[in-house]
C-alpha cells in the first residue's frame, strides 16, 4: 500500500492545508472539488502548481456537481448524483468537465457519488443509470482515465451489479468504510469481500450506523466510531490491496479541531498499517 494520504477540498484553504499536511508527513492527497465555477483549465493549472510546490502527489480527483445536495434519507434519493433523471445530463457534463480538470492535474482517477442506485435492476431508472455510467466511463477511457464510484448509498452487491452491467474495464470503487455504516448498508469489512476486486482507492473515515430512518449515522474521528479498523486493514492485506488510503474527516475545513483529530487518526492508522 501507498503511505497514508489525506483528502483535501479545493477551496480557499487548500494551500494552508497542504502546508500543514506536508509538515505532518503526508506525501499524497486526494483532492475534492465542489465549486463547478472553478472547473476550468486555468484554475486546474493553478492548483497543479500549488501541489507541485509542496511536492504533493495527487492520487485522485473527487468531483461534485451543480444543484441541490442533501445527505439524508428523505431528500437525498431525489437529488444526489446522476440517479435522478432531471439532473443526469447536467451532472454528466460536470463529471466530464471534472475529468478534463483532472487531466491538467495529471490525475487518472475521477471519483464521485452516483446517488442512490436503484436496488431493483428492473427499475427503468436503473437502465438509465447503467447507460449513463457506461457513457461517462467510455469518455474517460479515451483519455486513459478511470471512473471510481464511492460506496455508501447502496449495498455493496448493488454497486457490484452495476459494475457488471456497465461492463467497462475502467470502472472501479472508491471504498469508504464509514459511509457503508452511516447509510446502514453494510459492515465495511464484509463489504470488501464483495467489492474488493474493484477497489482502487480508499477513504479512511470512521462513523456509526443510523439510529433512525431519516438521518445518516454520525461521522467520528478515526478510531472513535464503529469501523473496526484492525479487521478492516487485515482484510485489505488479505485481498492484496496496494492503492491509496486517504484520511477524510468532513467537519469544517481548516479548523484546529479538524487538524488535531486528523493527526490523531494518522497515528492510530499507522500503528495498524505498519505494525
Amino acid at each position: 500500500m501507498k503511505s497514508l494520504g489525506i483528502a483535501l477540498k479545493i477551496d480557499e484553504h487548500l494551500e494552508e492545508m497542504l502546508d500543514w499536511a506536508v509538515k505532518l508527513g503526508f506525501g499524497n492527497c486526494q483532492l475534492q472539488i465542489w465549486n463547478m465555477e472553478n472547473v476550468n483549465e486555468r484554475h486546474a493549472e493553478k492548483v497543479r502548481r500549488i501541489a507541485e510546490s509542496f511536492d504533493m502527489e495527487i492520487t485522485g480527483l473527487w468531483c461534485g456537481w451543480h444543484g441541490p445536495i442533501r445527505w439524508n434519507f428523505t431528500e437525498g434519493p431525489s437529488v444526489l448524483g446522476i440517479v435522478p433523471p432531471e439532473y443526469r445530463a447536467t451532472r454528466t457534463r460536470n463529471l466530464l468537465d471534472g475529468a478534463a480538470y483532472g487531466r491538467v492535474l495529471g490525475v487518472k482517477d475521477i471519483i464521485t457519488h452516483l446517488g442512490f442506485i436503484p436496488l431493483n435492476c428492473r427499475d427503468v431508472n436503473y437502465t438509465g443509470v447503467v447507460n449513463t455510467v457506461r457513457y461517462i466511463a467510455e469518455e474517460l477511457a479515451r483519455h486513459g482515465q478511470n471512473l471510481l464510484m464511492e460506496t455508501g448509498q447502496e449495498p455493496p452487491v448493488v454497486l457490484k451489479r452495476l459494475i457488471q452491467d456497465v461492463g467497462s474495464a475502467n470502472l472501479y470503487v472508491n471504498y469508504d468504510p464509514a459511509n457503508l455504516m452511516m447509510y446502514g448498508n453494510a459492515n465495511p469489512v464484509d463489504g470488501l469481500g464483495i467489492l474488493g476486486e474493484y477497489v482502487r482507492s480508499i477513504h479512511a473515515k470512521d462513523g456509526s450506523y443510523p439510529v433512525d430512518g431519516y438521518e445518516l449515522g454520525q461521522e467520528y474521528p478515526i478510531g472513535k466510531g464503529q469501523v473496526d479498523f484492525p479487521r478492516f486493514v487485515e482484510k485489505l492485506k488479505a485481498i492484496h490491496y496496494d492503492g491509496s488510503i486517504s484520511i477524510e474527516y468532513e467537519i469544517e475545513e481548516g479548523n484546529e479541531r479538524q487538524r488535531l483529530e486528523m493527526e490523531e487518526g494518522k497515528r492510530f492508522l499507522e500503528k495498524i498499517l505498519y505494525s
